[in-house]
């Protein structure tokens, strides 16, 4: 019930559908109790981004333990985002008044699969969007590759 009003509350402030949607999708999500995975993570934008892209994000216990380049290769973990972190950024930028979120979800696991953001229609080059291909779970005592 708590839940229900949290999402109508949102509704009302932020005006924005796919903000609640991520919300209902981010229960669905959190109540399969997924802290151990991995997937292939891309971002698409003119924003200066350096890290490995596309990279292999392995994340246990909600927390993320490696970042490889898709060839091969370790990379600092620091900024690269989990499943959760994902669904915090649908939040947020539908808060701070983006003209337009678009998120596509994963049939099975409900994560975001594809998240599009366009904080101003009328400035060149600021939209940015990221990807989630080739999820897997892993076990919680799975070896940290």
């Amino acid at each position: 019930m708590r839940s229900r009003i949290w999402l109508a509350a949102l509704a009302l402030l932020t005006g924005c559908d796919s903000v609640v949607e991520s919300l209902r999708r981010q229960e669905l999500w959190q109540v399969q109790e997924i802290h151990d995975y991995r997937f292939v993570y891309t971002v698409g934008c003119f924003c200066g981004f350096t890290g490995p892209n596309p990279a292999v994000i392995t994340v246990h216990n909600d927390v993320v333990t490696k970042v490889e380049y898709v060839g091969g290769g370790s990379y600092a973990v620091a900024g690269y985002p989990t499943i959760d972190s994902l669904f915090a950024r649908i939040t947020r930028a539908g808060g701070e008044g983006a003209k337009t979120v678009r998120v596509d979800y994963d049939e099975t696991y409900e994560f975001p699969k594809s998240i599009f953001i366009d904080r101003d229609e009328h400035t060149a080059d600021d939209e940015i969007s990221f990807k989630v291909e080739n999820f897997i779970t892993l076990s919680a005592d799975q070896e940290k590759e």
